[in-house]
């Protein structure tokens, strides 16, 4: 029998633990702000520091001036600085809302942490029919078993939603279209044309640099060290441990090492600078958490609607504009575009590359112990053939262990093909193309994915799985070998030039394109 939290304990919980998350993010704010006071009078000196201290009683929380003051108080106290003074309250409150904004998302991200952990909803049992048959249907290609949810989704009136601070999350979002009676077949519909298309847009002014961003991550891991060490704390009910004073004394030691630091690069970023401040989110987020994403919503789904299937991983992907946009950007040639791509080819197979040599760690079946698919084994030879060198070289080693066989001829070919990739992205590399060794590569993301989807049949047939390969081919098929489409924006003359020039060449206009009204060129347009 299926047990479910009743809706009454699970908001008590849910109350509960939003509120102590929310004295802990009080708490958290007051350390930080305590650590950013110590440190700005060791650097600064007292004078500074109450100096910042009364700019801050002047305003509200909200940054604005406060009625007890007249307006120009603050202004005026800005005015009374010098150069150097002035830069420092500057970078002094930067420093802070920026440590700020970290304490605020870290808990922000804890909150749903803890709020998944106590919302324990069980898969519903599908409702029943007249006929005691279940109303869900079992959807397979889209299809459903029961007609009748043809008729529910014109009776369905879709209600308003209700504030939640759960709203949003997939562990909310299907219980609640549960609970508001949403046809199943709607929902299959609606999960079957689910395309996300999350777009990374160029904005010099707003490049942060890598040195103050690993700074940031740094100090939302000792914050994660902090609850660890204090949870345990009282749990024990030790008034302090040394875990708590290291991380303590960790946070600020970065404070301080931030604050020396340049918050700007000394030179003009150049739109490759662009481009790689811009990736590097998929390299340290974006890239690990996309299985994260799809494996989340294939249990919230399966837990409340479990007749229904979750779209296919690239249900979200991504596109740049970093790199392709020259509406208004002559830095942005050609050139530049094209060493975009095989940069961001390059960041996906080398990431690839990580995961094929964690794979070769885990699949460590051996032949005595465990079977195999014949497919795999008749694809072991095809390698051996083209690829006698990695047999030779391990052949023995791995004599027992096709997995790991395996895993070695794909990364072969991943590194062949990043370093023709590598070779392609300067000018004289492509004018020696005939030259590169094109030999056992992959041509494109989807050989890649087969040869991963080989294992995971094989695996699958002797009732096993591998998470870590799960993970990597949803990656694969979200990023392929490009990681993200690159979006070419232009100014609409550049493209009405090279049409007007096409047409005059071809003679297949009866006068020049740009001499066309607008709407003889839409039509024609769309003749063509």
């Amino acid at each position: 029998m299926n047990s479910v939290v009743p809706s009454s304990v699970a908001n008590k919980e849910d109350s509960s633990v939003v509120a102590a998350s929310y004295l802990l993010l009080r708490h958290r704010q007051k350390l930080v702000e305590d650590l950013w006071e110590s440190v700005l009078r060791s650097e600064c000196g007292q004078e500074m520091l109450d100096l910042l201290q009364k700019m801050r009683s002047l305003s509200s929380a909200e940054g604005q001036v406060t009625d007890s003051f007249p307006q120009s108080t603050v202004p005026k106290l800005i005015e009374e600085l010098n150069l150097n003074d002035a830069i420092q309250v500057a970078r002094a409150f930067a420093l802070y809302f920026q440590l700020t904004n970290i304490v605020e998302q870290h808990y922000e991200s804890r909150e749903q942490k803890l709020s998944r952990r106590v919302t324990n909803i069980a898969p519903v049992s599908p409702p029943a029919t007249k006929n005691g048959a279940s109303s869900l249907i079992r959807a397979d290609q889209g299809k459903a078993i029961n007609p009748q949810l043809e008729q529910l989704e014109g009776n369905w009136i879709e209600p308003s939603i209700s504030s939640d601070n759960k709203a949003g999350l997939f562990h909310w979002l299907f219980p609640y279209l549960q609970e508001i009676n949403m046809p199943p077949l709607m929902l299959q519909r609606l999960l079957d044309q689910l395309d996300i298309r999350l777009v990374i847009t160029a904005h010099p002014t707003e490049i942060v640099r890598h040195t103050i961003r690993k700074k940031q991550r740094r100090i939302s891991h000792i914050l994660e060290q902090l609850d660890q060490a204090e949870e345990v704390m009282r749990e024990i009910g030790l008034p302090e441990s040394w875990e708590a004073n290291e991380a303590t004394s960790q946070l600020t030691e970065e404070i301080r090492l931030w604050w020396r630091t340049d918050e700007l690069h000394q030179f003009k970023p150049k739109v490759l600078d662009e481009v790689d401040y811009s990736l590097h989110y998929f390299q340290e987020v974006l890239f690990d958490v996309i299985p994260q994403l799809a494996t989340r919503l294939k249990q919230s789904l399966n837990a409340s609607f479990p007749g229904l299937v979750a779209p296919t991983h690239n249900f979200c992907y991504f596109g740049s504009w970093v790199g392709s946009d020259r509406d208004g950007n002559p830095f942005v040639t050609p050139q530049v575009t094209w060493e975009t791509a095989c940069y961001q080819r390059s960041i996906v197979i080398e990431k690839y590359l990580k995961s094929i040599d964690q794979l070769r760690e885990l699949l460590s079946l051996s032949l005595h112990w465990s079977d195999v698919r014949q497919e795999l084994l008749d694809s072991l030879e095809q390698d051996q053939q083209q690829m006698p060198g990695i047999y030779e070289q391990l052949a023995i080693r791995y004599r027992q262990e096709p997995y790991r066989l395996k895993l070695a001829y794909i990364a072969q070919r991943l590194e062949n093909t990043l370093e023709r990739n590598h070779a392609l992205s300067s000018v004289a590399g492509r004018q020696a193309i005939s030259e590169i060794n094109t030999d056992n590569i992959y041509a494109s993301g989807a050989e890649f994915i087969a040869e991963l989807k080989l294992m995971q049949s094989s695996l699958a047939a002797t009732s096993l799985h591998c998470r870590e390969l799960d993970n990597l081919i949803c990656q694969a098929e979200v990023y392929g070998f490009t990681l993200v489409e690159l979006d070419f924006r232009q100014d609409s003359s550049r493209h009405s030039d090279a049409i007007a020039e096409i047409t005059a060449y071809l003679q297949v206009l009866p006068k020049p394109y740009d001499e066309l009204t607008e709407e003889e060129k839409t039509a024609w347009l769309i003749q063509e």
